[in-house]
């Protein structure tokens, strides 16, 4: 909490009670450890599951993963290659090569190549939404893929846990899935970001997963702007 508070990065990984450790690159990565590891944000993970950790950052949900259930696989996608190679060096750290599959790649609604904000005055995390008029930030060009792409391409007939923190684009990853790829994923459990009073908020979050055979089971609000989203599927309720 003293680092976390003074924004100070440590030199060594940090070690939890659990026997997983974790190094950060910035002060502002303690914000994922206090959400995941803290606040439990995520909840309880199933043994032996098949995860995806879509915007994995530096590995801290990959790492809770891995720590806390036995059996897991994880598939996690980063977009930011800084924070890329800090999730490589924890997944190492943790003993996890063979239980974690790496990633160096933004998910949207559709494959090819994006610009993806990353620096500037007031942007903390990497989003692949435009920037705003006027906003002073970053951007590199990022591969982008799709989540029906990933299901197919690492051969999964099943994903028992979705978990997502895309700093907005939930909606057109989500949105852009057909029903037939959304069937196949037993638990979604991600952050959520309202953008608009259109289609990319909350509320039609929760319609558009209703209309696609799940039950939301917990929503939170976290502030005006974002929040945590669970489901799963109506048979799997």
């Amino acid at each position: 909490m003293y680092h976390y508070a003074f924004g100070l990065n440590p030199r060594r990984a940090y070690r939890f009670r659990n026997g997983a450790q974790l190094l950060i690159g910035r002060g502002i990565d303690h914000v994922p450890i206090i959400e995941i590891f803290l606040r439990e944000d995520y909840g309880a993970i199933p043994d032996g599951a098949v995860v995806l950790d879509l915007g994995a950052n530096i590995g801290a949900f990959t790492i809770y993963a891995t720590a806390t259930a036995r059996g897991v696989r994880v598939y996690a996608y980063e977009p930011l290659p800084g924070f890329c190679k800090i999730l490589q060096e924890n997944v190492r750290l943790n003993g996890q090569k063979e239980s974690v599959h790496i990633f160096n790649c933004a998910v949207a609604a559709a494959e090819g190549e994006r610009e993806l904000g990353w620096g500037g005055d007031a942007l903390f995390f990497p989003t692949l939404l435009p920037s705003a008029s006027g906003e002073n930030r970053e951007n590199i060009l990022v591969r982008t893929t799709t989540l029906a792409q990933i299901l197919e391409s690492n051969h999964l007939v099943r994903v028992d846990f979705l978990k997502m923190d895309c700093e907005g684009a939930e909606y057109e990853i989500l949105y852009g899935t057909p029903s037939s790829i959304l069937r196949r994923i037993t638990q979604i459990r991600m952050e959520y970001h309202n953008l608009d009073t259109g289609e990319r908020n909350a509320h039609r979050l929760e319609q558009f997963l209703a209309r696609n055979g799940y039950v939301v089971t917990r929503i939170r609000s976290t502030s005006e702007s974002n929040g945590t989203l669970w489901a799963q599927r109506e048979e799997a309720a």
